[in-house]
């Protein structure tokens, strides 16, 4: 069971303990270790980003506490493993409405609200403290420092890559390896471990997402994106079977579909239209056209608009419309616009939440976007590769490529085509785009 949290006391009553040590010849040291107790209504120190890979960018210091709280006066101190004192970050502004106040280490990081090249903060084993004036409202150590000034044992370190959060967010049982634990790192967003129930992203595998040389599946290529999603806090899964049906998408926050090489029912599209009408969130991510993986004349721009009229060359009437996306939801693969040699860098062209911390994106083989009614987002030479549209209470987006979150790995453990399509250079992006289809960003 988690220690209940004593009430900080108040600082005239910290004042008359430091005198009566004073007068028994026992002046407390200014770095003195003390278990730092947030008193309510007060921030706490919620996350640490301060090892990113290889060069150290996009790093932050994330707090937690009431919206609309004023900072001013508020500073963060950095300390060394040996306990010296190398920086201080004056804190200003308020804390957001979503309750996280981010000090960004530049403008990478997503829902930032401060940017100090300061939040670069030592890797290893080293302690921060969030001070107002010069009393310690909260504190964090970690690693191995030789000198600590946190609270209780320090906590793991982080490695390269990872964050160090609290988990409960925001949790604070006055001992820093209990309340600390390494993951990916979640700037503005809550760490997980609540006891909410996690919402629930779906990826399809009724649709032979895996069919021929592609291996769109969470345990595949798509291994990277499932994890920095459970890295976020929500539970991923698979859509196995042969059908979507409302039952399987039940409970579900986002399902998405990436390059799907068999075509929809009427019944399918019911469901999948219900459950956005309903308030649920569908990625579409599309590929080139002639990217029919299991020979039976369907591609993906086919599958999410409907046939061609070409082959194969009879299709049955409820198979025809298939997901039938730019009727339903505005967004049209483009039968027009499709490669399957060139390389393109998509950059924003609007701005937009999933567009927060993203730059660009490749999009090595696939197909614009038409967003016959929505929004266009990214795009590159004129045309968009990635558009969104809310329809009833939930939300939709279409991305033209699917190697883009694609990493090097196969299901079956070898490796797959995709070791020039990192995934991590899009990690963002991916992340950005289920958020938002879950009512989250």
């Amino acid at each position: 069971m988690p220690l209940i949290t004593p009430v900080r006391r108040s600082r005239a009553l910290l004042a008359s303990v430091s005198l009566l040590l004073a007068a028994c010849g026992q002046v407390p040291a200014s770095h003195t270790p003390l278990n730092a107790q947030a008193l309510a209504g007060e921030p706490v120190l919620n996350e640490l980003f301060y090892d990113s890979a290889g060069t150290d960018a996009g790093t932050f210091i994330e707090l937690k506490g009431p919206a609309g709280k004023s900072l001013s006066g508020y500073t963060l101190a950095a300390y060394d493993s040996a306990g010296t004192q190398y920086r201080t970050i004056t804190l200003s502004g308020t804390i957001p409405a979503s309750g996280y106040f981010v000090v960004a280490q530049d403008s990478s990081v997503p829902n930032r609200t401060l940017v100090n090249s300061g939040a670069d903060l030592y890797n290893g084993s080293a302690s921060l403290r969030l001070l107002k004036s010069s009393t310690v409202i909260d504190a964090v150590a970690y690693g191995t420092p030789s000198v600590s000034w946190g609270e209780g044992s320090p906590a793991a370190p982080t490695g390269a890559g990872s964050a160090l959060a609290r988990v409960p967010d925001g949790s604070d049982t006055n001992a820093n390896s209990v309340d600390f634990k390494v993951q990916s790192s979640t700037p503005g967003l809550n760490n997980g471990g609540s006891t909410s129930t996690a919402k629930k992203v779906l990826f399809d595998l009724t649709k032979a997402e895996d069919a021929g040389n592609a291996d769109w599946r969470i345990d595949g290529a798509y291994s990277d994106y499932a994890s920095a999603l459970r890295g976020l806090g929500y539970t991923v899964g698979t859509l196995s079977g042969t059908a979507i049906t409302s039952t399987a998408l039940s409970g579900v926050s986002v399902l998405v579909i990436p390059e799907p090489q068999n075509p929809l029912s009427d019944t399918e599209r019911s469901a999948i239209q219900n459950f956005v009408q309903n308030g649920g969130g569908v990625f579409m991510i599309t590929d080139h056209r002639v990217s029919d993986r299991n020979n039976n004349g369907w591609d993906s721009p086919e599958v999410f608009n409907g046939w061609d009229g070409s082959t194969p060359a009879n299709v049955s009437t409820s198979l025809q419309a298939s997901l039938n996306s730019d009727v339903i939801f505005g967004l049209k693969a483009s039968f027009n616009s499709s490669f399957s040699d060139p390389v393109y860098t998509a950059t924003p062209v609007t701005t937009h939440p999933i567009l927060n911390g993203v730059s660009s994106a490749g999009v090595y083989v696939g197909t614009s976007v038409d967003v016959l009614n929505g929004s266009a987002l990214m795009g590159s030479g004129g045309k968009t590769y990635l558009g969104v549209s809310s329809v009833g209470k939930g939300r939709v987006a279409m991305w033209g490529d699917s190697s883009t979150f694609g990493d090097n790995t196969y299901s079956d453990g070898t490796s797959g085509s995709y070791n020039n399509w990192p995934n991590l250079s899009n990690a963002t992006l991916g992340k950005n785009v289920v958020r938002w289809l879950a009512g989250d960003l």
